[in-house]
């Protein structure tokens, strides 16, 4: 695999962790749930964070009910549950280059996400 770029075991692994947290909230949120984690940012700042509110709301989805504590989330599930998986099966099917992504516009991409995620957790919550 070529340096810089995330090939297919990078997404086979994040999958994997997807499908591990994805089960760990559904079956056993109390666990998660009864770590009492506390948000740095909200705690020093008062502002949300892009994640606020989000493992709540997964557990809640998982659950079969709608999202309430981040106005992202449901958004971000789809994106992760749906969209991300589909693209694997396309891309191993039709076009496996598709599967060699660069590092840095997963970074971009992300970067972004993450501040529009911020701002609407903050006006819109």
């Amino acid at each position: 695999m070529t340096d810089g770029y995330l090939g297919p075991k990078q997404h086979a692994l994040a999958l994997g962790f997807l499908v591990f947290g994805g089960l760990l909230l559904a079956f056993t949120p109390n666990a998660v749930l009864a770590l009492q984690y506390q948000c740095l940012l909200h705690r020093t700042t008062g502002l949300h964070c892009p994640f606020c509110g989000m493992t709540r709301d997964f557990i809640l989805m998982a659950h079969g009910s709608l999202p309430h504590n981040n106005p992202g989330s449901l958004i971000v599930a789809v994106g992760l549950y749906v969209a991300y998986p589909i693209w694997l099966v396309i891309a191993m099917w039709r076009q496996p280059s598709w599967l060699l992504v660069r590092r840095a516009k997963i970074v971009t991409v992300l970067a972004i996400a993450m501040g529009v995620l911020f701002v609407c957790n903050n006006v819109v919550a």
